[in-house]
């Protein structure tokens, strides 16, 4: 039942009928709307952002969806005490930050009109409903599409890397030039991406790049062929096309969408690969497809990093997986399982960027060329550890290559979209927490807990700060070292940098 203290007579009013950068009414109060999405790799430090950008909160969260209402505290160009709704979309990943930014489409949003549980605090967050339609889905054209337009958004690399055929969402369009062009971009911070494998794989097992990309690829489908002494098919627990994650693999191991000349990029492998690819079942929840590991080759298709870990727990466990993906068969979302229980536990590999470090349950990060495991959160490799560790130090060094750069974009033009709604370009309060997250989301604070007097950010390790902002670090008494006499910028802020194209090689800038 609906909490009646909830029943806020909410309303959505913008210029026109733009269904962005609108106002919601909550206990008669109108807030501004500001609508951020895409990956999920800020949500690490969200609260620490919006708890220092608002006060006041009530909090809300949806599955992939958090809110936060408040009186502005602290934002360049927005007067002290303007009632803000903060919502973060973080369902289907970073190219949900990259396209429909670009194209000022409609998409889900969280109902904070339509809660049933909580009690608005942090601890307790009122639980709500998702209304509206994604691009791709069925009706989404639609002019009762209750969806919202989003105002910025993020991903773990650059809007030119959302290219199709492999990484774009829901099998639909990439992005043309000349959308790219209607975007502001600007880098944030650098975040690791890591080989990760359950724990049913041995620590002395030698992960190059090489074959864990044919694995991905599909070259390698059994584990003999990386280590003789193993046996079983190959697993691999990826993410969804269009994430974030999953087009930073597709570059890495397969040198898409760098590389467009014969022979020069791979596909990776897909759920249709799978060689027990819907072997019974309908799709629906009540009788989701079967996708059989017992039939050779596996590749399981989750559409958040969380599904992910959920996958290689299960494989590793040898215990049933059920997830909802998008069909590329039959395109559209349907329902599957993974009845790992038909086999017992698996050896599989996953696609995970580092900030997923403190929920290894059951897998763990591996060491690029090399053996052993790695522990982020202690940056400690195990006893036998050889290769390159994913640790903070080799990233600041540039030493650990597979290294991305967030960045954040918003639209810089008035956009038109399928509805007829006229966007304009990102303005006003809007523009001002986008400016503001920029600069918080890629400082010191948040990649490394520096001066950090609010909650701790729980994967600093995974993270560093971009040498072009800020170079020659200094604490609030205008120190460049530590009480051992260790510069902060040597401890926090990369010395190298792919200057916001993925394509590049990192070039080193000092810091």
């Amino acid at each position: 039942m609906k909490l009646k203290s909830l029943a806020f007579a909410c309303a959505m009013m913008a210029a026109g009928s733009s269904f962005a950068a609108g106002t919601v009414n909550i206990g008669g109060v109108a807030h501004q709307v500001v609508y951020f999405s895409g990956a999920s790799a800020p949500d690490n430090f969200l609260n620490d952002i919006a708890e220092g950008v608002l006060t006041g909160i009530t909090y809300y969260v949806a599955p992939n969806y958090r809110a936060f209402a408040g009186a502005a505290n602290g934002v360049p160009g927005v007067t002290n005490g303007t009632r803000v709704l903060f919502i973060k979309r973080s369902a289907g990943g970073s190219v949900f930050g990259v396209n429909p930014v670009a194209r000022a489409q409609r998409v889900k949003t969280i109902d904070v009109n339509n809660c049933t549980s909580g009690a608005g605090t942090k601890a307790s967050p009122f639980s709500c409903a998702v209304v509206g339609t994604d691009p791709g889905e069925p009706n989404h054209a639609a002019a009762n599409n209750a969806g919202l337009v989003i105002d910025f958004g993020v991903s773990d690399v650059e809007p030119a890397m959302f290219a199709g055929p492999l990484n774009t969402e829901n099998d639909t369009p990439a992005l043309s030039p000349d959308e790219v062009a209607r975007m502001r971009v600007q880098p944030v911070n650098q975040l690791m991406m890591g080989l990760a494998a359950t724990n049913t794989v041995p620590d002395t097992t030698f992960f190059s790049r090489s074959t864990y990309g044919a694995m991905l690829n599909g070259q390698i489908q059994t584990w003999d062929q990386v280590d003789p002494s193993l046996s079983g098919d190959v697993v691999v627990c990826r993410r969804v096309e269009g994430s974030g994650t999953q087009t930073a693999y597709n570059w890495f191991f397969g040198n898409f969408p760098c590389s467009f000349n014969e022979g020069g990029s791979y596909e990776p492998a897909r759920m249709t690969d799978s060689f027990g690819w819907k072997t019974e079942g309908s799709g629906t929840a009540a009788d989701p497809y079967i996708i059989d590991p017992s039939a050779g080759f596996t590749v399981i298709e989750n559409s958040s990093s969380g599904n992910v870990r959920s996958c290689m727990q299960a494989a590793n466990n040898g215990t049933d997986y059920t997830f909802t993906s998008w069909d590329p068969e039959e395109e559209k979302t349907n329902t599957f399982k993974v009845p790992f229980s038909s086999t017992g536990p698996v050896k599989a590999i996953a696609t995970l960027s580092l900030d997923s470090y403190t929920s290894t349950n059951g897998w763990s990060f591996r060491n690029l060329d090399g053996v052993g495991t790695y522990n982020a959160a202690t940056q400690t490799p195990s006893a036998n550890a050889t290769g390159i560790f994913p640790s903070k130090d080799n990233l600041i060094k540039g030493r650990y290559d597979f290294t991305v750069e967030l960045s954040i974009q918003d639209r810089s033009v008035p956009v038109t979209n399928e509805q007829g709604d006229t966007v304009s370009a990102i303005a006003g309060v809007q523009k001002a927490f986008a400016d503001e997250i920029v600069k918080r989301a890629g400082s010191p604070r948040f990649t490394g807990n520096f001066e950090n007097t609010g909650v701790q950010v729980s994967t600093p390790n995974a993270f560093a700060s971009l040498p072009q902002f800020f170079a020659g670090l200094t604490d609030a008494n205008g120190s460049e070292v530590d009480g051992n006499g260790v510069r902060y910028a040597d401890r926090f802020v990369s010395k190298f940098t792919r200057n916001a194209n993925t394509c590049s090689p990192l070039r080193f800038r000092g810091n």
